[in-house]
Order: structure tokens, then sequence, then C-alpha cells
């Protein structure tokens, strides 16, 4: 009785979690549950080789839990819309990647937007203003993207 990779993923990735909490395992000991279980969660869906769409959401899932791992131990870690971005944008790229079907573009796009502003928002003077003024209105342009891509499907 063959059960997958992915609920086999998770069930040892939970075992292993609480082993190394039990251990003191250096940085997987270290770990919240919140970032922990997402990170168990992503690696299930990367490790699912024979679904691509799975490898979106594995990225995906992967960034926002070393996002909320890495805020809380590394200081001056960047903001949490740059994290996201920069998570959907490879997570486009990479399904892209494998399946030749599109989001290439949205992708590229995502990742350009999340690095220019990673690197501009530490930029003291108008430019630093300028991305800090941006940053209001970041939801509106994913409405807008999202409704674009939903009304061209």
């Amino acid at each position: 009785m063959k059960q997958g990779i992915f609920p086999g993923t998770l069930i040892a990735g939970i075992g292993l979690y609480f082993l190394s909490k039990q251990w003191a395992v250096p940085f997987i000991g270290e770990m919240d549950a919140l970032p922990a279980f997402l990170l168990i969660i992503g690696i299930a869906f990367l490790l699912q080789n024979k679904q691509p769409y799975a490898l979106f959401s594995g990225v995906v899932i992967c960034g926002i839990a070393l996002h909320y791992y890495a805020s809380g131990t590394i200081e001056g870690w960047p903001s949490l819309w740059i994290v996201y971005f920069l998570s959907i944008g490879l997570g486009f790229i990479l399904q892209n990647n494998k399946t030749k079907q599109g989001g290439l573009w949205i992708g590229a796009a995502m990742t350009i937007v999340a690095l220019v502003a990673l690197f501009l928002s530490r930029t003291p003077g108008i430019i630093g203003d300028i991305i800090a003024y941006t940053e209001r209105f970041w939801p509106v342009v994913l409405i807008l993207v999202g409704g674009y891509m939903m009304k061209k499907k």
C-alpha cells in the first residue's frame, strides 16, 4: 500500500523536528513551530517530482518559512512584502522552467521588483523615501495583476 511522498515527508519531517527539539540540534532545534512546519510542508511539495505544479507551492512556502525564521534571528532582515514578492517570483520562474507553460515574465518581473526594492530600500535620501512611499500601494498592484491574470485566462 503506497501512501506517497507528500504524507511521508510530512510525517517524517514532523518527527525530525520534534526529535531535533529534544536533542537541541543547531538550526532545526532552534526553529519555532510555525516556520518549521511551513518548511516541512514546502519541502514535501518540492519532493513531488511527478507533479510540476507542486514546485511553485513548495518554493513559495519554503520562502515564507525561511523568512519567518530569518526575521526572528537575523538583524536587519528585509520587510515582509519583498520576501513574498521574491518567493512568488522565483516560484513562477522555476515552475516555468519545469513545465514551459507560462509564468516566466510575471516571475521575472516580481523577482526584479523584489531585488530592486531590497537593495534600494536601504538607500538613504530621496530614493529610500520613494520606495517607502510606494510600499503602501503594493497590495493594489497585486490585486490588479491578479485580476488581469484571472481575466486573461
